[in-house]
C-alpha cells in the first residue's frame, strides 16, 4: 500500500471526530463502492457495514442529503440506470438487463420507484431530452 493510503487512514482514524468518521465512511460505501447497487441494499445492512446503528445512518443521510435512506439509494440506482441506458455500449441490452443492474430487484421495483419519485425521474428526463 502506498504511503498516501497509510497517511490518510492515521488522518481519519486519530484526527476526525466520530460523526465525521461515520460520514466518510458511509461516502465511501454508499458512493465510491457503489452500495447502492447491490440488491440487498438496505439501511439495516449497511449499518451492519458500517458498525453504526441505522439510527447514525439515518442522521448521516437526513444532515448531508437531506433525504432518507432508501430516497436516496433509489436517487442513485435511476441515474445509474439512465447513464447505462443511454451508453451506446448497451445499445444491444434488453431494457430489463439494465434495470437489474441498476441494482432493481424487479422491473416492478423500477416501476414502482418511478412513481415515488416522479419529480426526480421527470428531471432526469428532462435533463437528457431537452
Amino acid at each position: 500500500m502506498s504511503l498516501a493510503f497509510y497517511f490518510k487512514q492515521f488522518f481519519i482514524q486519530n484526527f476526525l471526530n466520530k460523526e465525521s468518521r461515520n460520514k466518510y465512511l458511509f461516502d465511501h460505501h454508499f458512493f465510491v463502492n457503489q452500495y447502492y447497487l447491490h440488491k440487498s441494499a438496505s439501511i439495516e445492512n449497511i449499518s451492519k457495514i458500517l458498525n453504526i446503528s441505522v439510527d447514525e445512518v439515518n442522521e448521516i443521510t437526513l444532515k448531508h442529503y437531506e433525504s432518507k435512506f432508501e430516497t436516496l439509494c433509489n436517487k442513485y440506482k435511476m441515474q445509474h440506470f439512465w447513464n447505462e441506458f443511454n451508453n451506446p455500449l448497451n445499445a444491444e441490452l434488453p431494457v430489463d438487463s439494465i434495470i437489474k443492474s441498476a441494482g432493481f430487484n424487479s422491473n416492478v421495483d423500477f416501476s414502482e420507484s418511478i412513481l415515488k419519485h416522479k419529480e426526480e425521474s421527470k428531471y432526469i428526463l428532462e435533463k437528457h431530452f431537452t
